[in-house]
């Protein structure tokens, strides 16, 4: 664990933040080189970038805060030190795909097509932000005496690596939606995939987790996100497979 990446004077910063800025450039930078191809201009893309990355922010921390209602309810000036770590993935898509629609119909773009160009590189930038958690120490396993254990400063007994876990299940989904885009049939399905992946891998690997506190019917608040997710991902594939070519 080694959160912080560099100071100047009193101001901090931290790996989270640098390899979660990381992902999201690296997304944009692949979104815009693929809109492109398709013949949107640069301003189009940045437009839609903007708008989708500032409402996956917002996002991503009230999903995040949400999930952690109990410690900010006792701390609620810390809601907005977004600088300090905290962003729930599940929120930032959500609002984020919010963020983009608005743009496309702004811009005229194609939404369904926008979706899939993202939806294609989001995985590959979730695990570039997973290094900044493991960095960070945040959205670590349950405790466990497995030989792969990692022991964080703050913690009495080694946990389960959840953030490396993470960090392959994102890239192995990353090359999956990069197969599925060689034979997309329909525009939305490569993002309807995406939400599949995405909502059963949260599902499964956040029963790992050790920081969450279980909510309704036992479950953790992001396993019932990925649950929803899933469905969407699964509704959305069978209209699509209704809608003729």
């Amino acid at each position: 664990m080694h959160p912080v990446c560099f100071k100047i004077g009193d101001f901090t910063v931290y790996w989270y933040g640098v390899f979660v800025a990381l992902g999201v450039m690296v997304v944009a930078f692949l979104f815009q080189r693929e809109a492109r191809k398709s013949g949107y201009s640069d301003e189009v893309s940045g437009r839609i970038i903007f708008y989708t990355v500032v409402a996956g922010i917002i996002g991503a921390r009230m999903v995040h805060v949400l999930s952690y209602s109990h410690y900010y309810i006792r701390n609620p000036l810390e809601i907005i030190m977004i600088r300090n770590g905290g962003l729930a993935i599940q929120g930032g898509i959500l609002f984020g795909i919010a963020g983009l629609i608005y743009a496309s119909k702004k811009t005229g773009a194609d939404a369904l097509k926008m979706l899939d160009m993202v939806a294609k590189y989001v995985p590959l930038g979730q695990a570039i932000g997973r290094i900044g958690c493991f960095f960070h120490g945040c959205c670590y396993g349950r405790t466990t005496d497995r030989w792969f254990a990692v022991k964080f400063p703050f913690l009495e007994k080694a946990v389960y690596p959840t953030q490396i876990y993470y960090f392959i299940g994102d890239i192995v989904i990353f090359f999956l939606l990069v197969i599925f885009s060689r034979d997309k049939q329909k525009d939305g399905e490569l993002t309807a995939w995406y939400f599949i992946f995405f909502g059963a891998f949260r599902y499964w690997m956040d029963q790992y987790r050790g920081d969450l506190i279980p909510g309704t019917l036992g479950f953790y608040p992001t396993q019932l996100y990925g649950i929803i997710c899933f469905l969407i991902g699964a509704l959305w594939i069978f209209r699509i497979s209704l809608v003729k070519k």
